[in-house]
């Protein structure tokens, strides 16, 4: 029996919010609320969403901050963002900050319901490449040094242990070992990984290399593996 999705619904204004609720578990997923930023935050940070539906205009901490916090944390939930400000400039800054998609209010169910089951299946179809078989044949397993990654199960051998990472930890490392010792720049990682080529804020790339040093580097300010090339990107080297 497939598991109901588990969505957390942003939003300060009450009526708002237990409608998109009622409308979301009559399509049988698990739904939650928080009305405030701070509220929000510490429920992702503690519990595990297949969805954030994200309000902007938000109490005591904003949408935006919200989503460029967890992106900063490396939680990739997939998030959708619900708000009045419909300004291009304003639906650019969202998506460049990380948000999966974006619907401005009013907002027709029908289209805030189908954006909803677009962003759910996505994240199916990355959790059914995990679900391999522990004994399954081992051809994308890459070995360096006393470290290892799975890139079917998305386990590593870190200096913590045998650990799960997250998705774009995985496809980072993907990149990085399909091209050994070759300078990639941060402009590459964006597009390859995050799919956004032209976003002008790299710290997300710099993030999520600070946790790949984490787990691989013996001495993070003295990296072996993963070397910065200054003012162009990174290399890896086995």
């Amino acid at each position: 029996m497939t598991q109901p999705a588990r969505i957390l619904v942003v939003e300060d204004e009450e009526a708002i919010a237990d409608g998109i609720r009622l409308n979301l578990q009559r399509k049988h997923h698990a739904v939650s609320i928080a009305h405030d930023g701070r509220e929000a935050l510490e429920r992702v940070r503690a519990e595990r969403f297949d969805l954030v539906i994200l309000d902007v205009r938000l109490p005591e901490v904003d949408g935006f901050e919200v989503c460029q916090q967890l992106r900063r944390d490396g939680n990739f939930t997939p998030i959708l963002m619900l708000t009045a400000r419909a300004q291009p400039d304003d639906i650019v800054y969202g998506l460049k900050l990380g948000a999966d998609d974006y619907v401005t209010k009013p907002f027709d169910l029908a289209e805030l319901l189908a954006r909803v089951e677009g962003l759910l299946r996505r994240q199916t179809w990355a959790r059914d490449q995990r679900n391999v078989p522990a004994d399954a044949e081992t051809a994308d397993r890459y070995t360096f040094g006393e470290f290892w990654i799975d890139f079917r199960t998305w386990e590593a051998r870190t200096r913590q242990g045998v650990v799960p990472m997250s998705k774009k930890e995985i496809d980072a490392m993907r990149l990085f070992v399909s091209r050994p010792n070759e300078v990639i720049t941060r402009r590459e990682l964006l597009a390859d990984v995050w799919e956004l080529p032209n976003h002008p804020n790299t710290r997300v790339v710099d993030n999520v290399l600070v946790a790949l040093r984490r787990a691989f580097e013996e001495d993070a300010t003295n990296p072996r593996h993963l070397l910065n090339v200054r003012g162009v990107g990174y290399r890896f080297v086995p």
